[in-house]
Protein backbone atom coordinates (compact mmCIF):
# COMPACT_ATOMS: atom_id res chain seq x y z
CA UNK A 1 0.00 0.00 0.00
CA UNK A 2 1.01 3.18 -0.92
CA UNK A 3 1.42 5.76 2.30
CA UNK A 4 0.08 8.29 0.72
CA UNK A 5 -3.19 6.37 0.16
CA UNK A 6 -5.75 8.63 0.47
CA UNK A 7 -8.45 6.23 1.78
CA UNK A 8 -6.65 6.00 5.33
CA UNK A 9 -7.81 8.38 8.00
CA UNK A 10 -5.35 10.03 9.54
CA UNK A 11 -7.39 9.41 12.89
CA UNK A 12 -6.93 5.78 12.41
CA UNK A 13 -2.60 5.90 11.80
CA UNK A 14 -2.01 8.10 14.60
CA UNK A 15 -3.99 5.61 16.46
CA UNK A 16 -1.97 3.13 15.07
CA UNK A 17 1.52 5.15 15.80
CA UNK A 18 -0.28 5.18 19.54
CA UNK A 19 -0.16 1.10 19.75
CA UNK A 20 3.39 1.21 18.82
CA UNK A 21 4.25 3.87 21.21
CA UNK A 22 2.80 1.77 24.43
CA UNK A 23 4.31 -1.27 22.93
CA UNK A 24 7.62 0.34 22.77
CA UNK A 25 6.83 1.65 26.38
CA UNK A 26 6.42 -1.88 27.83
CA UNK A 27 9.38 -3.00 25.86
CA UNK A 28 11.41 -0.17 27.38
CA UNK A 29 9.75 -1.49 31.31
CA UNK A 30 10.98 -4.51 30.71
CA UNK A 31 14.62 -3.73 28.80
CA UNK A 32 17.66 -2.96 31.33
CA UNK A 33 20.90 -0.94 30.78
CA UNK A 34 21.81 -0.52 26.60
CA UNK A 35 18.79 -1.80 25.64
CA UNK A 36 16.63 0.68 27.45
CA UNK A 37 18.35 3.00 26.23
CA UNK A 38 18.31 2.43 22.58
CA UNK A 39 14.29 1.58 22.89
CA UNK A 40 13.83 5.28 24.61
CA UNK A 41 16.02 7.02 21.72
CA UNK A 42 13.26 5.34 19.56
CA UNK A 43 10.56 5.89 21.13
CA UNK A 44 11.83 9.60 21.88
CA UNK A 45 12.58 10.11 17.73
CA UNK A 46 9.32 8.44 16.48
CA UNK A 47 7.03 10.65 19.46
CA UNK A 48 8.75 13.87 18.42
CA UNK A 49 8.10 13.16 14.60
CA UNK A 50 4.43 12.00 15.62
CA UNK A 51 4.05 15.44 17.78
CA UNK A 52 5.30 17.74 14.86
CA UNK A 53 3.25 16.42 12.49
CA UNK A 54 -0.10 16.72 14.57
CA UNK A 55 0.72 20.21 15.23
CA UNK A 56 1.29 21.06 11.38
CA UNK A 57 -1.13 18.77 9.68
CA UNK A 58 -4.02 18.22 11.91
CA UNK A 59 -4.40 20.42 15.11
CA UNK A 60 -4.53 23.53 12.75
CA UNK A 61 -7.95 22.51 11.13
CA UNK A 62 -9.32 21.13 14.16
CA UNK A 63 -8.34 24.17 16.29
CA UNK A 64 -9.96 26.99 13.41
CA UNK A 65 -13.05 25.44 12.39
CA UNK A 66 -14.03 24.37 16.29
CA UNK A 67 -15.46 26.43 18.61
CA UNK A 68 -13.86 27.53 22.12
CA UNK A 69 -14.39 24.36 24.00
CA UNK A 70 -12.89 22.06 20.80
CA UNK A 71 -10.02 25.05 20.91
CA UNK A 72 -9.03 24.36 24.09
CA UNK A 73 -9.11 20.86 23.64
CA UNK A 74 -6.25 21.35 20.68
CA UNK A 75 -4.30 24.05 23.06
CA UNK A 76 -4.21 20.69 25.81
CA UNK A 77 -3.20 18.69 23.44
CA UNK A 78 0.19 20.63 22.32
CA UNK A 79 0.74 21.52 26.18
CA UNK A 80 0.90 17.80 26.87
CA UNK A 81 3.18 17.30 23.75
CA UNK A 82 5.25 19.94 25.47
CA UNK A 83 5.52 18.26 28.52
CA UNK A 84 6.05 15.22 27.40
CA UNK A 85 9.56 16.60 25.11
CA UNK A 86 10.23 18.25 28.70
CA UNK A 87 10.29 15.06 30.28
CA UNK A 88 12.23 13.20 27.91
CA UNK A 89 14.78 15.81 27.35
CA UNK A 90 15.41 14.55 31.23
CA UNK A 91 15.79 11.47 30.46
CA UNK A 92 18.36 12.16 27.84
CA UNK A 93 20.30 14.24 30.48
CA UNK A 94 20.46 11.20 32.82
CA UNK A 95 22.10 7.77 32.61
CA UNK A 96 20.02 4.46 31.88
CA UNK A 97 21.76 3.19 35.44
CA UNK A 98 21.07 6.41 37.39
CA UNK A 99 18.46 5.25 40.49
CA UNK A 100 16.47 8.25 38.72
CA UNK A 101 16.11 7.16 35.21
CA UNK A 102 13.05 4.96 35.93
CA UNK A 103 11.29 7.15 38.14
CA UNK A 104 11.61 10.04 36.06
CA UNK A 105 10.84 7.16 32.95
CA UNK A 106 7.68 6.36 35.15
CA UNK A 107 6.67 9.84 34.79
CA UNK A 108 7.07 10.27 30.73
CA UNK A 109 5.14 7.13 30.93
CA UNK A 110 2.12 8.29 32.62
CA UNK A 111 2.47 11.62 30.48
CA UNK A 112 1.67 9.89 27.23
CA UNK A 113 -0.95 6.77 28.16
CA UNK A 114 -2.80 9.69 29.83
CA UNK A 115 -2.24 12.21 26.59
CA UNK A 116 -3.05 9.32 24.13
CA UNK A 117 -6.38 8.07 26.03
CA UNK A 118 -7.29 11.61 25.69
CA UNK A 119 -6.48 12.35 22.35
CA UNK A 120 -8.04 9.13 20.84
CA UNK A 121 -11.01 10.19 23.23
CA UNK A 122 -11.62 13.86 22.88
CA UNK A 123 -9.50 15.20 20.13
CA UNK A 124 -10.42 12.38 17.69
CA UNK A 125 -14.68 13.18 18.51
CA UNK A 126 -13.45 16.59 17.97
CA UNK A 127 -11.70 16.51 14.66
CA UNK A 128 -14.55 14.20 13.23
CA UNK A 129 -16.88 16.78 14.44
CA UNK A 130 -15.66 19.46 12.40
CA UNK A 131 -14.02 17.72 9.67
CA UNK A 132 -15.62 15.46 7.07
CA UNK A 133 -14.48 11.95 6.09
CA UNK A 134 -12.74 13.13 3.14
CA UNK A 135 -10.98 16.02 4.99
CA UNK A 136 -9.44 13.23 7.39
CA UNK A 137 -8.58 10.91 4.66
CA UNK A 138 -6.27 13.66 2.94
CA UNK A 139 -4.39 14.76 5.46
CA UNK A 140 -3.14 11.04 6.16
CA UNK A 141 -0.35 11.59 3.12
CA UNK A 142 0.60 14.96 4.43
CA UNK A 143 1.16 13.91 8.42
CA UNK A 144 3.10 11.25 6.84
CA UNK A 145 5.16 13.27 4.91
CA UNK A 146 5.60 15.62 8.10
CA UNK A 147 6.91 12.55 10.22
CA UNK A 148 8.97 11.59 8.27
CA UNK A 149 10.71 15.10 7.23
CA UNK A 150 10.69 15.69 11.57
CA UNK A 151 12.66 12.03 12.14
Amino acid sequence: MDIFDKKTDVLEQIKKEHEKFRDLIKQIEEASGSSKKSIFETLKMDVSAHHKAEEAVVFPDVKSKSDEDGQEIVREMIEEHNLSTYQMSLLDRTSVDNETWDAKFAVLKEVLTHHMDEEEKELFKQAKKVLTKDELAQKYGPFEKKEESAK
